[in-house]
């Protein structure tokens, strides 16, 4: 995310209390969640990562290597996610365009990556609590958003509260996202995933990494909040890929701060 102009890419999610979803979007939440969406990076970012299976104490059980690569496209952004066995190769691959319309998610499996089946978008990714649906982000663009409330998190961000209704499509996994975005860096700062009238699923950020003036997610936690098992997902080296970058201009965009 950029903090001038477009600031910040922050994700992270929370708590609200409500039972039912709200149908229908409105102006100002449509307009809040084009902005969130337009502040992500407008060059391709390469990214490393760790997706860290915990119990519900935060004992480590299993680490699995990932990496993504996000690139603007017309419209919108595609997302490729890639997760590595213990030797390194590739075990599952998924790509995800996001733009105007619904989400359009391919698989692969094995190495080099075969086209397979999707798997369960809402199940667990390596047996942790962490899914494909909440890895891609995808939801910043499901339709009809509606701002439910207001709500200051953590004592800094002053939070507009945005709910969305899953779409028919994706089969029901949740029934709707509750989002906290804070509106001051356009950055999605808390959320819930929702069924049958309850929280189920909660993610939040614990970290943030600066890459010059791109803001993404250092460390997130998700936690299912029926049994208590968690999941980390924790975002090491981040590189912008641009040939429009002079060499000590991209040394210093691939400096990233940590906070």
């Amino acid at each position: 995310m950029r903090k001038s102009g477009r600031a910040g890419w922050v994700l992270a999610i929370g708590l609200w209390a409500c039972a039912a979803p709200v149908r229908g979007g409105d102006a100002a939440a449509e307009e809040l969640m084009e902005r969130v969406r337009l502040s992500m990076p407008d060059v391709p970012l390469e990214l490393e990562a760790s997706i860290r299976v915990l119990d519900a104490n935060g004992r480590n059980l299993k680490s699995v290597r990932a990496g993504a690569l996000l690139t603007p496209a017309a419209g919108g952004r595609t997302a490729r996610y890639t997760l590595f066995d213990a030797f390194g190769g590739v075990s599952e691959e998924m790509t995800v365009a996001l733009g105007n319309g619904p989400a359009a998610f391919s698989f692969a499996k094995g190495d080099p990556p075969q086209a397979a089946p999707l798997p369960d978008l809402f199940g667990p990714i390596e047996g942790g609590e962490i899914s494909w649906m909440e890895l891609s982000f995808s939801y910043f663009w499901w339709p009809d958003p509606k701002i439910a409330g207001t709500e200051k998190v953590a004592n800094r961000w002053e939070c507009q509260v945005v709910e969305i209704a899953c779409p028919e499509e994706h089969g029901g996994g949740w029934s709707h996202v509750r989002l906290w975005v804070a509106p001051a860096y356009n950055a999605v700062v808390r959320g819930e995933a929702w069924r049958e009238g309850k929280a189920v699923k909660r993610f939040e950020v614990k970290s943030v990494k600066k890459l010059r003036q791109v803001y993404m997610i250092g460390d997130m936690e998700v936690k299912n909040l029926e049994t208590g098992a968690r999941a980390r997902l924790k975002v090491g080296r981040m590189k912008m890929i641009s040939p429009d970058y002079t060499s000590e201009e991209l040394e210093e965009f691939n400096a990233p701060v940590e906070w």
